[in-house]
């Protein structure tokens, strides 16, 4: 939520200024709200209200009333002298389209490396059973795309819909050609070789 803070800090200051209250003490105070429900940060306003001697439940409705005009500010809300913001998505998310944060790097602390790099993960054989397999090389897929970002590196993710080559046209032929018993036929026969091949290799 570095960006949303970025972006809100200032306003809080100024609502605080307006408020009587000077100094950026409360910057240490405005953190992640321990209840996402509530909000993406959290602002106590307790030790603010005590400075001017006033509700601390007042004193956090009359921040919210200052700065929930913000575009960067989705929702904000005044709840038992607490200041609760959430982010507007949209705008999130035009932040990230516009380049302002790399994704995989929220903090924006990392250089870009300049290079660019491509990874192709999962790719599931269309022709084949899915398994505990095709979820692990999901993880690791996806994992090593976010590492890339972190390192700088601008990766493009891909996913390959392996549907043209011999596979899948000798699926497609049987399909429109053998009947549901030629097929169980082929699959029992291939089964039984399989089998063998196992024995095989145990004896």
């Amino acid at each position: 939520m570095k960006l949303l803070r970025d972006e809100i800090e200032q306003l809080i200051g100024q609502a605080l200024v307006k408020a009587g209250i000077s100094g950026d003490n409360w910057r240490q105070m405005l953190a992640p709200s321990r209840d996402t429900s509530q909000g993406d940060l959290s602002l106590p306003c307790f030790p603010l209200a005590k400075q001017l001697s006033r509700n601390p439940v007042e004193l956090a409705q009359a921040i919210a009333d200052e700065i929930s005009s913000n575009p960067a500010i989705g929702e904000v809300s005044a709840v038992g002298g607490y200041l609760n913001i959430k982010a507007n998505m949209n705008w999130l998310a035009k932040q990230v389209l516009t380049g302002k944060v790399r994704i995989g790097d929220p903090l924006g602390t990392m250089n870009s490396t300049g290079r660019k790099v491509l990874i192709e993960h999962t790719s599931a054989n269309p022709n084949g059973p899915f398994h505990v397999g095709r979820a692990r090389n999901a993880i690791l897929g996806d994992s090593l795309v976010r590492l890339h970002r972190l390192f700088g590196n601008e990766v493009r993710a891909e996913y390959y819909v392996d549907d043209m080559g011999k596979q899948v046209a000798v699926l497609a032929w049987a399909l429109a050609n053998l009947s549901k018993e030629e097929v169980e036929q082929t699959l029992v026969r291939k089964r039984r070789r399989q089998s063998s091949l196992v024995g095989q290799g145990r004896s």
